[in-house]
């Protein structure tokens, strides 16, 4: 066989691109605080006490707890990060996350077209000058250029001669955990934007367990927003998405966006937009809205379809505008918890379970004992109360150590958080911790004591009264189209306000906007 030299040279550098990417960084890079306690938690001290009883959904509660981690991660080693809300881009493959961002920034800052086998997270910040950093699998961050990650997004190494593989490739999962962009280009100070790898599997030998929906899950309910990318070629959103996007976190705020709208005729897109809300508020799941959008506007030659889908990306932006205006608040701790008071839920209910069939099944030995049965029959019962009462003892004894599995993580996130500044409750308050309020009133409340500002209870009671006479059945759901409407009109006929005065599409974190609502219609 003879072999290209050219090739062989492309090979060289590659293997020396490699060699970068995955050394153990000694030059300050590396990780700054010791977080071998915290994964040993997570990757023995849990599994092995919740191995032989867990519940159900235990897995997707622990692959979201381990990407929970990750992103915790990340924020140490990346301590741009910090402070930030998360954006995290989310949708099948190929539905144009990549180039979304790639046209928000004005310049081509992502790979558009990353191989699916290869695609970790990747972290878009503002930032003075264009710089990229890796996190190798050695916790190390490594420089590196726009053009390695362009390079290694495909994989590299992989030569072939006479129809015959000399090499495997290197692909970019391989060596590296994440992916972290700095730029100018970035518009938004508050916000870090995700790119995740593509839930559905692509038409490709080369799909790998990498990017599997396991994985894009836990990085999306991880964030603290979400944008759903769905292809206008679909016509609507598709059953699959669907069924994934109802596995997500419902208190993450969730913007549609119709992708490479640019495809289909004004008529078209408006009909797939009502669809997509129709299908969604049956399905009951909560959105804020649906907009049409394509990377590729310069190319649209109808002036009616340019105006509509410039509006829809207008719309767009201010809807991430408005989240770079929010304080950003810590959701690690809510986010670490989860699985605690999920798995202590289903103990809870096992141990009440067998506790019943326990007083059950003494009752009836009770009752047959004073019947003088025989014993023969009396023995079979008394060895079920003997296995129940085994059961719960088992049961009991989980539940006390995940109780101490949860002080003693929360106990060393606190101090780990301490020292990289981020914000976390002591472990003594862990289970004080609520979940965030959806109910707009209790916002408003919430807003008012911290501002300062005074209404009249009779104002709130009447909002309050409002609000619970409206009922979000089916197609109604609260954060759907038709319930949104609906609040609308009662709040615009009440209080002599105009529609765009009201902001019922982001109920999560709207609290400053019902404030200002109440103050104006009190005439404050």
């Amino acid at each position: 066989m003879t072999y290209d030299e050219e090739v062989y040279d492309k090979l060289f550098y590659n293997f020396g691109l490699l060699c970068e990417i995955i050394k153990q960084n000694s030059s300050g890079n590396e990780m700054k605080v010791d977080l071998s306690k915290i994964e040993n938690i997570i990757n023995n001290k849990i599994p092995e006490t919740l191995k032989k009883n867990a519940p159900e959904d235990f897995y997707e509660l622990y692959i979201d707890f381990k990407s929970e981690y990750e992103k915790f991660r990340d924020f140490i080693l990346y301590d741009k990060l910090i402070g930030k809300n998360i954006i995290a881009l989310g949708g099948g493959f190929s539905s144009g996350k990549s180039s979304f961002l790639n046209a928000l920034m004005g310049k081509s800052v992502l790979p558009a077209d990353i191989d699916p086998s290869t695609s970790v997270p990747t972290y878009i910040v503002k930032g003075e000058k264009h710089e990229v950093e890796g996190i190798n699998v050695f916790d190390s961050k490594v420089k590196m250029q726009p053009r390695d990650i362009k390079k290694i997004a495909h994989g590299f190494g992989e030569l072939e001669n006479d129809d015959e593989k000399v090499t495997q490739s290197v692909k970019l999962g391989h060596v590296l955990e994440s992916i972290f962009f700095s730029t100018p280009l970035h518009q938004y100070a508050n916000i870090a934007f995700l790119d995740t790898p593509g839930y559905s599997k692509p038409d490709s030998e080369k799909y790998s367990a990498k990017t599997d929906e396991q994985i894009s899950r836990g990085q999306l309910n991880s964030s603290n927003y979400i944008l759903w990318f769905v292809q206008a070629d679909a016509g609507t959103i598709t059953e699959e998405d669907i069924k994934f996007i109802k596995t997500l976190r419902q208190d993450i705020p969730k913007l549609i966006i119709v992708n490479k709208a640019d495809k289909k005729n004004l008529a078209d897109l408006e009909e797939i937009i009502r669809k997509i809300k129709s299908t969604l508020d049956i399905k009951g799941v909560h959105y804020i809205n649906v907009f049409a959008f394509t990377s590729k506007i310069e190319q649209v030659e109808d002036d009616n379809l340019k105006k509509f889908i410039k509006k829809n990306t207008d719309c767009i932006r201010n809807q991430i505008e408005s989240w770079n205006r929010q304080k950003y608040a810590s959701n690690f701790a809510i986010n670490f918890k989860k699985i605690f008071v999920r798995c202590k839920e289903f103990y809870e209910d096992e141990i009440d379970e067998e506790s019943k069939k326990l007083t059950r099944l003494n009752t009836s030995i009770t009752k047959l004992a004073a019947e003088n049965i025989q014993s023969d029959i009396l023995e079979p019962l008394e060895l079920m109360v003997k296995d129940a009462q085994k059961n719960v003892n088992e049961l009991k004894d989980i539940n006390r150590k995940l109780e101490d599995l949860q002080d003693e993580f929360f106990t060393e996130i606190k101090f780990i958080s301490d020292i990289v500044n981020i914000d976390m409750p002591e472990p003594s308050e862990i289970d004080l911790l609520q979940d965030k309020v959806q109910n707009p009133l209790q916002l408003i409340e919430e807003y008012k004591k911290e501002k300062g500002i005074k209404t009249d209870d009779s104002i709130v009671d009447m909002l309050q009264n409002m609000f619970d006479g409206v009922e979000p059945v089916i197609n109604k759901v609260a954060g759907g189209s038709e319930y949104r409407e609906e609040l609308i009109e009662i709040i615009k006929n009440a209080c002599s306000v105009t529609p765009e005065e009201i902001h019922i599409n982001d109920v999560y974190k709207n609290s400053k906007e019902y404030a200002e609502l109440i103050s104006k219609v009190q005439g404050e």
